[in-house]
């Protein structure tokens, strides 16, 4: 079917010159538009940073026609999730939202000054109450919110790879919280991709200590459907 008039659709706009969240602005804006324009059935859409924008999610979900959109970008930030939740989440309608999201916001340990640094303790209530409201915006549209934990890093080149990791663990305690408390589904991929001290990456699963490969995609995947079924809801894999 040919359109000969475009269509309205909500648009975040551009967030700052360099902010990660404008890097794929405009092929999402574009690609909404069709989804919309067309009346396409949404299944899933997955959002979230690089670990969600490089997962080659029809290999592992898009099968038995579901349709499935992923709306990662990477180096993104909660607080510009949320900001695009609007625009990538609740227009499409989607029967179900993954939302994997937060590593990122740890990098304000480091800083590029001494101003700019935060404490963990700055960081995660902001992150964990920006995903709060991602789930209560996906409940209050009839949405699934599927929680994600943050997965483990293996930056011994980062000194601040032992308190990053440390957050991790805290947040994702509280995302289990959360999950409970807004009638979410809360997915742990963390535990099954730690080393025997419970906080760090396997080395295995990942080439940079950060983002997963096939080994741990395997483990995301699984893990995934198998929370899910146990939901009672079915992914195509």
């Amino acid at each position: 079917m040919t359109n000969t008039k475009r269509i309205d659709i909500v648009k975040p706009g551009f967030f700052a010159t360099a902010a990660a969240a404008d890097g794929r602005r405009g092929e999402f804006d574009i690609g909404n538009e069709i989804i919309i324009a067309h009346n396409v059935p949404v299944d899933f859409v997955f959002i979230g940073d690089s670990i969600t924008h490089m997962w080659e999610l029809n290999a592992y979900f898009g099968r038995g026609g579901q349709f499935v959109v992923n709306r990662g970008i990477g180096g993104d930030i909660s607080s510009h999730v949320l900001r695009r939740f609007d625009a990538d989440v609740i227009q499409l309608k989607p029967k179900h939202v993954v939302i994997k999201i937060g590593v990122n916001n740890f990098w304000g340990l480091d800083g590029w000054t001494v101003h700019d640094r935060k404490t963990a303790e700055q960081i995660i209530p902001g992150l964990v109450d920006d995903i709060r409201e991602m789930v209560r915006k996906a409940n209050a549209n009839g949405i699934t919110p599927i929680v994600c934990s943050l997965l483990p890093t293996n930056l011994p080149q980062s000194g601040n790879n032992d308190i990053r990791n440390a957050s991790i663990i805290k947040v994702n305690d509280m995302l289990q919280l959360v999950a409970d408390e807004e009638a979410a589904v809360y997915v742990d991929y963390h535990s099954l991709m730690t080393q025997e001290d419970g906080a760090r990456l396997r080395e295995e699963l990942a080439d940079d200590g950060l983002h997963p490969h096939l080994l741990g995609y395997d483990i995301m995947a699984k893990s995934l459907i198998e929370t899910l079924e146990r939901k009672g809801i079915l992914v195509a894999g």
